[in-house]
């Protein structure tokens, strides 16, 4: 995902062309998104050695021979907390197919964020298909289940997120000739933030305490073949950290984890433990 949020700006068709995302119409608020970007200050969307470590993702993805059909998860909104006087802060739960090696996302997800002006955090439920930006459906609380899925059939994407316990839904159907379905991903996300007015900076948020959350029942199907994510052979565990540096380059300082994920358990899941927020981190256009 996810996602640029746009705080007040116009956002330049320049700027967001490097991600093959639209800008907002009409310079409203709607964000764009971004694939996996790697601690090696590698541009959105490129591979890189393995384990990965990377600024604005954590979690796990798996790639197989065969183009993905399919990726789903539950889990139970987690709660974070506002200062009051926080700019760029955001956590986000999703799933999805693509943005581990290309520069395609379908996903979606929850997100939880702060604002500068309010001690309140925000939350809500959203999906993004490419090629346009993440688009919210409505309103979640802490301690909600989502349950969210992605699936191709016949030439195109159903995007699934479902709020169980307010038993609010959103579904979202879209073609994408362009999507590889290359990867599938289960993923904790510090999102990004246009830098200033006119979108030609960026900055990825500062990680929310959100103490835990469990991405459960985590399965993917590719090539007529259901499993979970230790069923493929290629599996990725995804380091979240923080360059200590406070660029996208990891330079002499190193980096520090955000958060650490578990290994994946016999149900399919794993947990996700939050351990420091870093500092909002100015990436590349």
């Amino acid at each position: 995902m996810k996602r640029f949020l746009a705080l007040g700006a116009v956002l330049t068709t320049a700027a967001f062309s490097l991600f093959g995302v639209a800008p907002a119409a009409g310079g409203a608020p709607l964000p764009g998104g971004l694939p996996i970007i790697r601690d090696q200050g590698a541009t959105a969307g490129r591979a890189a050695g393995l384990p990965t470590t990377s600024i604005n993702w954590s979690g796990y993805a798996v790639t197989a021979q065969a183009p993905f059909t399919d990726v789903s998860a539950t889990w139970v909104q987690p709660a974070i907390t506002c200062s009051g006087n926080e700019k760029y802060v955001i956590t986000s739960n999703w799933v999805g197919l693509d943005g581990f090696t290309d520069q395609t996302v379908e996903q979606d997800g929850t997100d939880a964020k702060c604002f500068a002006a309010s001690d309140t955090p925000k939350y809500q439920a959203w999906y993004e298909m490419y090629p346009a930006g993440s688009v919210n459906v409505f309103g979640v609380q802490p301690g909600d289940t989502i349950s969210a899925s992605v699936t191709y059939q016949s030439g195109k994407f159903t995007l699934m997120i479902a709020d169980l316990t307010s038993h609010q839904t959103n579904t979202k159907v879209a073609a994408c000739s362009s999507c590889e379905r290359n990867s599938a991903e289960w993923i904790i996300e510090r999102a990004a933030f246009c830098g200033n007015p006119a979108c030609t900076t960026a900055l990825i948020g500062a990680l929310p305490d959100f103490g835990k959350t469990t991405m459960g029942d985590d399965v993917a199907s590719a090539g007529g073949v259901t499993a979970g994510i230790s069923g493929f052979a290629n599996n990725y565990p995804i380091e979240g950290v923080y360059n200590l540096n406070d660029t996208e380059k990891i330079g002499p300082k190193g980096f520090i984890s955000v958060d650490t994920v578990s290994n994946v358990n016999s149900t399919n899941s794993f947990t996700a433990t939050w351990d420091r927020s870093g500092k909002p981190t100015p990436i590349k256009l």
